[in-house]
């Protein structure tokens, strides 16, 4: 209200009565009518009149007095649905705000006499054609656990983003089965990303959100620590993830990580966070192991230096492994664990031989594979030794130095990515170049 003469103030004074006095049912009904707005306003910003006055007044046609009575919180829902349709859009953002913090607070009886009126207001407001309204009411519900379902899913479908986020991001009411149906429906990366953001993303809507290739949604989800991810959405993410910078420190950082899943991760991610997936405590100790000489053998690149070629097999080390070999194969302990718990720089000659041993094949050979640092070759001597295709990554990064972006990746589903045909030709190429020697 804008300043008034003393005149004015006492005038108020006697028809509306001191601040804090009640006012009569007869005072107020003489001043519906009365000429001068401000005392309409005044009026109807009152909390002691009787619903009739207060219905009354939200047809009065001064907006100003129809925004208090949106704002009012005695004004009679019947009220509330007549406001809802008032062609002021101020009327229409007052009443929605004031709508949507009453829904928790009516009682089991009053819900059963005024929510159908409430609900005929909020499903106007959710149909408002200016943005602003429909963004009021999703404020005002999007973490109530009492608003109105069909509500709700319609503010989730809603075209503007800043209506549709906040019930997707927060609202309990929505299902997964809600969730679901948005994801399929939405084209908009604003309302993946939301609906990414929920805490206790459940496993379907995950992988419904990896299926969109959103790379912003996806990116929200993996940095979702209470985001139920299943380990083949997992695996789906690691697929795509080398171009997508965004995923990779995210992917390093998620909880739950499988060693599998980790040494995949390591084969893109830069050096800084090869590091940090190296200080991981949820690892086991040859992924550990794996990843940490990955990090020396990228920090030497990065830095220009010559990664260290493999010391020359000389006779006597050699003689020593083939009696180790020997004995760990009689005592049955030959086996891939074990290699890979002990694969590492100093123990090259030992997992060569070992190799050997497995495979059937000539010791020269597994050696020429190792000096040409050959993902292909190595691919073959461990497919030869009965090995798997994951324990065939690590060998190729651990043994035979080949570069993280050169490694030989395990097929989609598991299984080495190469045919026979070709295994058995590195096999026989290999053992060609060993026979020249």
């Amino acid at each position: 209200m804008t300043d008034m003469s003393s005149t004015a103030k006492t005038r108020l004074i006697h028809l509306l009565g001191l601040p804090g006095q009640r006012i009569s049912y007869e005072q107020a009904r003489d001043l519906l009518d009365h000429p001068d707005p401000a005392v309409r306003r005044d009026l109807a910003g009152r909390t002691d009149l009787e619903p009739e006055i207060l219905f009354y007044l939200a047809r009065d046609p001064d907006p100003a007095v129809r925004r208090r009575i949106a704002l009012n919180p005695q004004t009679p829902e019947q009220a509330s649905v007549l406001l809802a349709k008032d062609f002021d859009d101020d009327v229409r953002c007052d009443l929605a705000e004031r709508v949507g913090r009453i829904v928790p607070d009516l009682t089991p009886d009053e819900k059963s006499k005024a929510w159908r009126a409430v609900h005929q207001a909020l499903t106007l407001l959710a149909r408002d054609q200016l943005p602003r309204v429909r963004r009021a009411l999703s404020q005002a519900l999007h973490t109530l656990p009492d608003a109105p379902h069909d509500v709700v899913l319609m503010l989730a479908y809603d075209p503007e983003s800043s209506v549709a986020c906040p019930v997707l991001e927060f609202s309990p009411v929505l299902t997964d089965e809600d969730l679901l149906a948005v994801i399929q429906a939405s084209p908009m990366t604003s309302s993946l990303v939301a609906i990414s953001r929920r805490l206790n993303v459940g496993e379907e809507v995950s992988n419904a959100l990896v299926g969109t290739g959103h790379v912003e949604a996806i990116a929200a989800l993996l940095r979702n620590d209470s985001a139920q991810i299943r380990e083949e959405t997992l695996d789906a993410i690691i697929d795509a993830a080398a171009p997508q910078s965004s995923w990779h420190e995210p992917l390093v950082d998620r909880h739950g990580l499988s060693n599998k899943a980790a040494l995949r991760i390591a084969e893109f991610v830069a050096a800084s966070l090869l590091q940090k997936l190296a200080a991981r405590r949820d690892l086991d100790a040859a992924t550990i192991d794996t990843v940490s000489h990955m990090v020396r053998t990228r920090l030497r690149r990065e830095e220009g230096e010559p990664v260290p070629t493999v010391a020359l097999f000389d006779a006597e080390t050699l003689r020593l492994a083939q009696r180790q070999v020997e004995s760990l194969a009689a005592a049955g302990k030959l086996a891939e664990r074990y290699l890979l718990h002990v694969a590492g720089e100093k123990t090259v000659p030992l997992i060569a031989t070992a190799l050997a041993h497995l495979g059937k094949v000539s010791l020269g050979a597994v050696i020429e594979v190792i000096n040409a640092a050959s993902a292909k070759g190595m691919l073959a001597v461990c497919w030869a030794a009965d090995l798997s295709a994951e324990a065939a990554v690590q060998l190729q990064i651990k043994i035979a130095r080949v570069p993280p972006d050169e490694v030989i990746k395990p097929r989609r589903g598991g299984g080495f990515d190469a045919t026979e045909a070709e295994l058995e030709w590195q096999l026989e190429m290999f053992t060609d170049l060993a026979r020249k020697r």
